[in-house]
């Protein structure tokens, strides 16, 4: 089975096969940098945090400016109180980075921003699990270390309407739209809430107001009818 294969697998959620096969190629001697990175992501979705860090030094071996694993290291480092280790691997992977975005935004602003995507990518792991608390505190450590990451921000309401937390989930979607007025997808949520509290009149407006910024969204569109429908079937 070739790492592509792997990976494929593990975007169907089958996360136990995936680790077998990552676990044989290591057995047989043909890990890579990447295998390894896999493997640690697998083994910190399960929470098994020293196989995971384990797997991501071992990757950082292999290579050591494979980025993703520094940042996976740093973080796994972090949420078990290693925070001298944690710093450390930090700062590689911020030198690491230096060398490869000579001509991009600062390097703290690139490493924020791919420690945040990881902390994206357990997230949506946790939630396609139904794991809801976990996912929920993934998305908050990603909206905390890249405060402009609209879409941890909307992920972490939907998890917490998911978890019946409408309250949360309405306070973090308006302080979004406040913030952000012109973000379509922050509004339409928004309006999604509204609709799922029986609230179909302020789920109306919110859709009439993504609608001026953007008149040609059909998805925005397609949200008002089912409103309008929903209010006409109660008159």
């Amino acid at each position: 089975m070739t790492l592509e294969d792997i990976k494929k697998i593990m975007e169907q959620n089958r996360h136990e096969e995936a680790k077998n096969a990552l676990l044989a190629m290591d057995a047989e001697g043909s890990a890579t940098a990447e295998s390894q990175y896999l493997l640690g992501t697998i083994f910190h979705r399960n929470n098994q945090l020293p196989e995971a860090v384990e797997a991501f030094k071992r990757s950082l071996l292999l290579n050591p400016n494979f980025t993703d694993s520094a940042i996976s290291l740093s973080i796994v480092y972090n949420d078990i109180g290693h925070y001298q280790e944690g710093k450390a691997i930090f700062q590689q992977a911020q030198k690491s980075l230096e060398k490869k975005e000579n001509n991009k935004p600062a390097p703290n602003t690139l490493l924020a921003k791919e420690i945040a995507e990881k902390h994206l990518e357990l997230g949506n792991l946790y939630r396609k699990s139904h794991r809801f608390n976990e996912a929920a505190n993934e998305f908050l450590k990603a909206s905390h270390v890249d405060s402009q990451n609209i879409e941890a921000r909307i992920l972490l309401a939907k998890v917490q309407g998911q978890r019946g937390q409408l309250k949360l989930a309405h306070k973090e979607l308006l302080a979004l739209v406040e913030e952000y007025p012109s973000n379509i997808s922050a509004r339409t949520h928004l309006a999604l809430l509204y609709y799922a509290m029986g609230n179909t009149v302020d789920a109306q407006m919110e859709l009439h107001e993504a609608l001026m910024q953007e008149p040609d969204n059909e998805q925005v569109k397609m949200y008002l009818s089912m409103t309008q429908n929903a209010t006409e079937s109660t008159l």
